[in-house]
């Protein structure tokens, strides 16, 4: 287990897939937390563009009622364009029962066996790949926190009577404030890829 913050662990637990006269062994990385809201439901990760990437696009799935979490993940140029670089296998996000939690499998830190011919390979997740698969969870969990914050209200703000306006001028400079700090850790990620 590894603790980003004290309140987020990432887990990792090793999943095995065999094939035949072959296995492969890889590791999935989770996060999860609690989410006061009746949201049902799984999103999506699609990355668009074949022969350069794009930013990913969220997507909810038609059985649930996460609709408006997508939307708001996709409000996040910085988790779109973090998430487009991650080489991965597999990500989901998943609520239920005021639950949520989100996997990710990249395509290192796995280990491939191989009987015929006798093969033996292990991918390592190298240093750029792991600060943007740390770094996805940490905006993920941070745009859930807001997300939260946004759509219940806090106690304050039912015991008085806001007008529309001062509302909506609330959350923007909330959204402002989350788009600075994606910007920071953006430039950061950027500036340690460009080192040799």
């Amino acid at each position: 287990m590894l603790r980003l913050s004290p309140a987020l662990t990432v887990s990792v637990t090793e999943r095995q897939k065999r094939l035949f006269m072959a296995s492969i062994q890889s590791c999935e990385f989770a996060i999860e937390g609690a989410l006061a809201m009746p949201f049902r439901g799984q999103l999506t990760a699609r990355q668009p563009g074949w022969l350069k990437r794009q930013p990913v696009i969220f997507t909810a799935a038609r059985s649930g009622n996460t609709a408006p979490l997508a939307r708001h993940f996709n409000r996040f140029p910085a988790l779109r364009q973090t998430l487009s670089e991650l080489d991965y296998r597999r990500f989901t996000f998943q609520i239920a029962n005021g639950r949520w939690r989100c996997v990710i499998e990249p395509w290192a830190a796995s280990e491939v066996f191989c009987r015929l011919p006798p093969l033996r390979r292990y991918l390592r997740l190298e240093r750029h790949q792991r600060m943007l698969l740390l770094s996805v969870m940490q905006m993920i969990n941070e745009a859930l926190i807001r997300f939260e914050g946004e759509v219940s209200p806090t106690p304050s703000q039912r015991n008085h009577n806001f007008s529309g306006l001062a509302v909506s001028f609330h959350i923007a400079v909330r959204l402002r404030h989350l788009f600075k700090k994606e910007c920071f850790i953006y430039h950061r990620l950027q500036l340690t890829r460009r080192q040799p």
